[in-house]
């Protein structure tokens, strides 16, 4: 009798086959989804980039035909008036806020004030050329009184915003805001830089602690009329980039009027923000962990009062103490507590180490500060 000759599979051998074909299949395509993802990106800041090296070149043509330095007023309008908009906020209860905004890449992201948008429970955006579309909002920061939303579709005729660098402005120089100044879309006004490098409590806006604890850093003062309405809109400089986001003014009684005084978040900060929220939904700042005198001339002085080096906080950890003097920040003089303050809300974020030189009674001492994450 012949015997059948067959062949013998192993089961386990064959399960186990197909766990790792399933892994890897898994593996597979988690990698193509995470390269799409890279590659929309790359696609979207590839026209963000092409769009402003076309304006780029608009603005070079203009130069060169108007054989100035600067734009004229009508220039700076007429170029970049079909990237602002209005906004409008529809809250809880039904009442509506309206602000400003502009755009800021084609990816259809916005960027606008924080307080303009906080509590929406929908959000209209309306451009220049009449069309009007829903928003969402991509992420916010109170510390900054920044936020972004987003849009699906831009119109034929908006582009982004170019931003310049708000640390060259000098006082005296001339800046244009364009917004919606009591819903009155698509006003343009002038002014002057008044100063820079403010620093603006946020208490002193009606934001409660402990948010209200801080304040905003390096704000431009301006004399351009700002007014309800064009808060979240861009401040332009001659060559209309956009060098901040007009979010504030003083204002004389109970009158929310204009009185000369405006103020503007500065790009600088603007960029490192709006960056920030895009990739993650939100923005971190980087933490000294102390209170200070703010009146103090000479440097930065740790106040004496109760906690003010925050227990374990980053200065606790460098050694700093109660009336402690700092006067240099990486090799960069301290004369006031704007000084530090501006610089490290420039340049620096949480874990970066920052050189001091702190003056305790007498005596110069050199401290190495770990930044923290403001809580």
């Amino acid at each position: 009798m012949e015997k059948t000759l067959g062949i013998t599979v192993d089961k386990k051998f064959l399960i186990v086959m197909i766990f790792i074909c399933l892994a890897l299949g898994g593996s597979f395509a988690f990698i193509y989804l995470d390269l799409k993802a890279d590659f929309k990106a790359l696609r979207d800041n590839y026209a963000t980039l092409l769009d402003q090296m076309q304006q780029l070149q608009s603005l070079i043509e203009s130069l060169h035909h108007a054989q100035v330095a600067n734009l004229t007023a009508v220039q700076i309008y007429n170029q970049t008036k079909y990237s602002v908009v209005l906004i409008a906020c529809t809250l809880a209860n039904g009442s509506v806020v309206e602000g400003s905004g502009f755009i800021y890449d084609l990816a259809g992201h916005i960027v606008t004030n924080n307080h303009v948008v906080e509590g929406a429970a929908s959000i209209t955006v309306a451009f220049f050329n009449g069309t009007t579309v829903q928003a969402q909002r991509t992420g916010s920061d109170v510390y900054s009184d920044l936020a972004v939303i987003k849009v699906d579709s831009l119109p034929e005729q908006s582009h982004a915003l170019i931003l310049g660098n708000s640390t060259q402005l000098l006082v005296g120089e001339p800046v244009y805001a364009i917004g919606n100044p009591f819903g009155l879309r698509g006003s343009m006004t002038s002014g002057i830089v008044s100063q820079v490098g403010r620093v603006l409590h946020l208490s002193d806006f009606g934001v409660p602690p402990p948010q209200g604890n801080y304040a905003i850093a390096d704000v431009i003062q301006i004399d351009a009329a700002i007014n309800p309405g064009n808060s979240g809109g861009p401040l332009l400089d001659s060559l209309g980039l956009v060098v901040g986001v007009t979010f504030a003014i003083e204002t004389g009684g109970e009158v929310r009027a204009f009185v000369g005084v405006g103020y503007a978040i500065p790009s600088v900060l603007v960029r490192r923000v709006a960056d920030a929220i895009i990739q993650t939904g939100n923005y971190t700042h980087p933490w000294l962990g102390i209170g200070y005198n703010p009146n103090y001339v000479g440097g930065l002085l740790i106040s004496d009062l109760p906690s003010s080096v925050v227990p374990r906080g980053p200065a606790d950890n460098a050694g700093l103490q109660s009336n402690d003097v700092i006067t240099e920040v990486d090799g960069r003089p301290v004369t006031r507590a704007e000084d530090l303050i501006v610089y490290i809300e420039r340049y620096k974020s949480p874990y970066d180490v920052i050189s001091l030189k702190v003056l305790r009674g007498s005596t110069v001492l050199d401290k190495q500060l770990t930044l923290g994450e403001r809580p």
